[in-house]
């Protein structure tokens, strides 16, 4: 079907964003799917940061920001609203600038993100009036009734780009028409419309094995579904070749399942390939599956930044988290990293705190112990998703969280659990900087 598709990466408001390797997979997937079917594609991201920002070696940075006007729900916080990306005026410009779009397809991703989406989509009707718009990705399968009702003019889809009976079903313009993917199609038709890039996405997998109690993994891609290794591989080799990317983040939910089974088939491919550079892992490695052997691989691979999903080693709360690990299974894969070469300052813990039940006292506990291995603690608040088992078992008690997607905020929600109010959540922060700084 032949048509031109606009597609959208929008703006983000919230109260802090830093561009730690972050980029719209899901968008890429829909670029690589229209391509596919045929569509002409025209690609905005208004997150992308200029050319000359500054940032760090690892590809990170600072994404430009202005404010926001706060929702009235944020009155208590001090903190300031923002809207990070692009300037208003720059986004009509850029949008001008292009052939006209027989349809606008606009990304979505935390709920808690709806002002930004709401705002993208009125800037682009404003530029592009008449012309319909389809919004998918996260929000849009999380809370598609709220993503109606900040977008009342715009079709929602809320399925995957996997699920070809979800699209057909969908009778949305252009949309309904196409074919949809598998995970073993390439992302190269996407990440050829990419002028340029501080860092890149490496995505091995779909989904996640595990059922842990506030993610929603299984529900957004249900089942672990691997990616053919030569595929991943060519991706990334023509994000350094072409991009001189030396930088990857890997997106997977479950980088290292099943002992690093297909990682380290995916390792070998890109070392036939000829890819090098630096390797991240923001998204939290599973403890248990850090075995010598992986991590040996990883180390060879040239990867610079762990991060294990600890979250909490207390018995209380194994329901949680899926049981994933304890505090000896976390020891061990610290162990095993150290003894693959990684030093402690490149080695994160992330640290869950808002479970449940959980206290502010075992929450400090818990860093302290991260502290004693000599690596860093990244503690992480809980943004209650709608979907997961945490969020219903919060929604009794906190009626809020199903009245606006906007009380999903780690910054706000925090704040209405007994003993966690802004004093207290800076108290954590201070003691995880504090414990951080002695880290080498």
């Amino acid at each position: 079907m032949s048509f031109r598709a606009l597609v959208v990466n929008p703006w983000v408001t919230d109260f802090k964003l830093y561009d730690e390797w972050m980029h719209p997979v899901g968008l890429y997937f829909l670029i690589a799917m229209l391509k596919q079917n045929g569509a002409q594609v025209l690609y905005v991201d208004c997150l992308q940061r200029p050319p000359d920002a500054l940032g760090r070696a690892n590809g990170t940075g600072a994404f430009p920001h202005r404010p926001f006007p706060k929702p009235a729900i944020y009155g208590t916080m001090l903190r300031r609203y923002k809207l990070y990306g692009s300037t208003e005026s720059d986004l009509c410009t850029r949008l001008s600038g292009i052939p006209a779009p027989d349809a606008v397809f606009v990304g979505s991703s935390m709920t808690y993100w709806l002002p930004g989406l709401r705002e993208t989509v009125r800037v682009v009707r404003s530029v592009v009036p008449g012309t319909p718009v389809v919004i998918g990705g996260t929000s849009a399968q999380l809370i598609p009734s709220a993503v109606r009702e900040a977008c009342p003019d715009a079709f929602v889809y809320g399925g995957t780009l996997f699920d070809q009976t979800a699209i057909r079903a969908s009778n949305i313009p252009y949309l309904s028409s196409l074919k949809s993917l598998s995970a073993c199609d390439s992302l190269l038709p996407a990440l050829e419309v990419l002028s340029r890039a501080f860092h890149g996405p490496a995505l091995s997998s779909l989904g996640c094995p595990l059922s842990c109690s506030y993610c929603a993994s299984r529900f957004l891609h249900p089942g672990y579904v691997p990616r053919p290794a030569p595929v991943v591989a060519e991706e990334l080799a023509f994000l350094q070749n072409r991009l001189g990317v030396g930088n990857f983040a890997w997106y997977d939910d479950a980088l290292l399942h099943n002992n690093g089974e297909h990682f380290l088939l995916v390792a070998r491919a890109l070392s036939r390939a000829g890819v090098t550079g630096a390797f991240h892992t923001p998204n939290g490695l599973h403890v248990r599956w850090a075995t010598p052997e992986v991590l040996d691989g990883m180390k060879s691979a040239g990867f610079e930044t762990l991060r294990f999903g600890y979250e909490t080693g207390g018995d209380a709360f194994l329901r949680d988290t899926g049981g994933k690990t304890s505090r000896k299974g976390l020891a061990r894969a610290v162990s095993a990293a150290k003894q693959a070469g990684f030093g402690g300052a490149s080695i994160g813990v992330y640290v869950m705190a808002g479970l449940a039940g959980q206290t502010r006292d075992q929450v400090e506990d818990e860093m302290e112990f991260v502290a004693s291995l000599s690596v860093k603690t990244k503690p992480v608040f809980v943004s209650p998703v709608p979907r997961t088992p945490l969020f219903e078992r919060y929604a009794a008690a906190y009626p809020v969280l199903r009245q606006t997607p906007l009380s999903h905020n780690d910054s706000y929600f925090i704040t209405l659990l007994p003993g966690w109010d802004a004093p207290a959540v800076q108290q954590v922060m201070d003691l995880a900087k504090a414990n951080n700084a002695s880290v080498s």
